[in-house]
């Protein structure tokens, strides 16, 4: 499979050499890697593919697939076959979703769309909900690659994920448009209006779009600091602070916001695994305060920007990732 590979990608005009098995040096980490191949393209760069053949533990594909990832390769997994009629074993299934939904196989059609086109074309199964959609042909080139180094032809979950939870707030960004400050907002009462106002205004400021849809303050520091004084979002301190913590605006914690939430703080806070504003909240604002959803994000690398603390580089969101996966 790899000299098949390799005669391959030896017929496109950019190719500049490859290896197999051999060993890479390391430019950003400890060790280096023996990539099933490893090819340089002139104009593109590099590219490793791994075979994926048997049953390798994920915490090992997680090892390789963040190696490739600090040193600035793109990587891409490639299956040894593929039975759409059967379960897909675990350790395919955990490529795949590396890949966001998208298999790669080099089969009889791949290879011979490989010597017509002069290039790397590989058979693209893309997962669905009830499996996985009739196969196509997919240029190596024509891959998207994401800050993960994870090659897709098409995005199948981060993409269709994060449209469906756009979709869900959108009614409540509508709502906040024409909202006056005072009375109900989408029949919730006055405190439960003021902190979804509160907060979709934080998201808002984080995603680049200062906002203030819960007062006629000039901004949200002002905002925050005078409904945490009146004691209106009190309840909610450990809410908003986590909020806050898994924006783009954490470093609002370090300010007088930050002072606030902590001295006008109720000692009766709305309960994380029962209340419903937290519900709520979870549900229109899951790239923060889900960690099921906030964490699939991380993984794919997908996390939107205004959810990622401006001290943690995506980089240093993947190594936590990984480094949690190996605990």
């Amino acid at each position: 499979m790899c000299e098949q590979i390799a005669e391959l990608v030896a017929l496109d005009e950019r190719h500049i050499r490859h290896t197999i098995a051999e060993y890479l040096p390391p430019t950003e980490n400890a060790h280096g890697r023996y990539p099933d191949i490893y090819v340089e393209w002139e104009g593109y760069g590099a590219f490793a593919i791994e075979f994926q053949l048997s049953g390798t533990f994920q915490t090992e594909i997680s090892a390789r697939c963040k190696h490739y990832e600090y040193e600035g390769i793109p990587l891409l997994w490639i299956l040894f076959g593929m039975d759409t009629s059967a379960d897909v074993q675990q350790s395919f299934r955990d490529v795949i979703r590396r890949h966001r939904g998208n298999a790669f196989v080099l089969d009889p059609s791949a290879v011979a769309a490989s010597k017509e086109q002069k290039t790397l074309v590989l058979t693209c199964y893309l997962r669905n909900d009830e499996g996985f959609d009739a196969p196509k042909l997919v240029r190596f080139d024509e891959l998207t690659i994401p800050r993960s180094k994870l090659p897709f032809h098409e995005d199948r979950i981060a993409t269709p994920l994060l449209a469906e939870i756009e979709g869900r707030r959108r009614p409540w960004f509508e709502a906040l448009a024409d909202w006056d400050h005072f009375g109900s907002l989408c029949d919730l009462e006055r405190p439960q209006s003021l902190l979804v106002a509160a907060a979709f205004s934080i998201v808002a400021t984080a995603n680049g779009k200062e906002r203030n849809y819960a007062s006629g303050h000039p901004n949200i520091r002002a905002m925050l600091n005078t409904y945490l004084h009146s004691g209106t979002l009190s309840p909610y301190t450990n809410l908003l602070t986590k909020l806050i913590a898994n924006t783009s605006m954490a470093d609002l914690l370090a300010t007088k916001v930050g002072d606030h939430l902590r001295r006008h703080s109720a000692d009766h806070q709305k309960d994380e695994q029962s209340s419903a504003e937290w519900r709520l909240l979870r549900h229109l604002l899951p790239e923060a305060l889900d960690p099921v959803i906030r964490d699939e994000l991380k993984y794919l690398d997908a996390l939107p920007g205004w959810a990622i603390a401006k001290d943690a580089s995506p980089v240093q969101l993947s190594r936590q990732h990984a480094e949690s996966q190996l605990i």
